[in-house]
């Protein structure tokens, strides 16, 4: 009878260990996914797997590498917070604690900044706070010339322009004003062409690139010419000696040192005759290779 009894005894020990070993714990689910889970929002299903919409208000710590899942069901390192949600910001704190106290690796959010100028986040390499550096999206401006526009001789701004790319969001193509993101330098590519036409000996034409609010230059490029073509009188020529259309173009490059919030619009001035001169633009913007594309263009790149 004994040894019965021991057997009884033995029994319900031997399964109470086994149900440790598997514990989960589920707070806010009947369900947990995890050695731990909880249901913030108490969504999850009764059954079966929760989905993703419903894990986004969980935390779970997984129960094969005791990974924390923030929002995530399966997290794939010590910390994964990266959810279907939107609210995926991680927030840091400052510390006074120096850099070898908190250990190579440990992250601050220094909003003091005595490493610089502005808050900003801090990494310990266990010797010092190194400030982590993160660079702007630098102003990458490519513009082209589709649209007809007469330029005066007394002065036009270029405006009316067809955007091929604008990284920094810094152009507007309707007014041709570009305004400086941020402190820097800036090169600025401006090719030009006029329709032929017959022009004045000895003229020129300047690209102006000035600030419209002062209405101040900021920098000139001049480009001259001759005199227009003559027809060939000699034997085997045309007879004809009459002046002929003249093509005037060019090209101008300046860099300019500008404030954030600078603005620079670029204008054409000429003297190749006493009346105003259409650029050469295609008659068909989508045929790359019609013989009247590609020559007016504004490309803008901050250093």
């Amino acid at each position: 009878m004994n040894k019965g009894i021991k057997r009884i005894v033995l029994l319900p020990i031997f399964c109470y260990c086994s149900s440790f070993v598997y514990a989960q714990t589920g707070i806010g689910t009947q369900n947990p996914q995890g050695a731990l889970h909880i249901d913030g929002a108490k969504d999850n299903v009764a059954t079966g797997i929760p989905t993703a919409a419903q894990v986004a208000n969980d935390v779970i710590i997984s129960k094969t590498t005791g990974f924390i899942g923030v929002g995530v069901l399966n997290p794939q390192v010590k910390l994964d917070m990266r959810s279907v949600g939107t609210e995926n910001a991680l927030g840091l704190g400052t510390t006074s604690m120096t850099a070898a106290a908190a250990a190579a690796g440990a992250v601050r959010y220094d909003a003091a900044s005595p490493l610089g100028t502005g808050p900003a986040i801090d990494v310990s390499d266990n010797l010092s706070w190194k400030r982590v550096y993160i660079a702007p999206q630098k102003a990458v401006v490519v513009e082209r010339k589709i649209s007809s526009l007469a330029i005066a001789p007394a002065g036009t701004d270029i405006i009316g322009w067809t955007e091929v790319r604008d990284m920094s969001g810094s152009f507007d193509p309707v007014t041709g004003i570009f305004t400086a993101p941020r402190d820097g330098t800036y090169t600025f590519l401006l090719t030009f062409d006029f329709v032929g036409d017959i022009i004045n000996d000895g003229s020129r034409v300047e690209s102006q690139f000035y600030n419209p609010v002062t209405n101040t230059v900021l920098a000139s490029v001049y480009k001259t010419f001759g005199q227009s073509m003559t027809g060939d009188t000699s034997a085997g020529g045309d007879g004809s000696g009459s002046v002929r259309n003249t093509q005037a173009g060019g090209s101008s490059t300046v860099t300019l040192t500008l404030n954030a919030g600078a603005t620079v619009k670029t204008k054409l001035l000429h003297t190749l005759r006493n009346t105003s001169v259409s650029l050469r633009v295609t008659s068909n913007s989508s045929d790359p290779a019609n013989p009247d594309d590609g020559f007016n263009n504004l490309t803008i790149i901050e250093h």
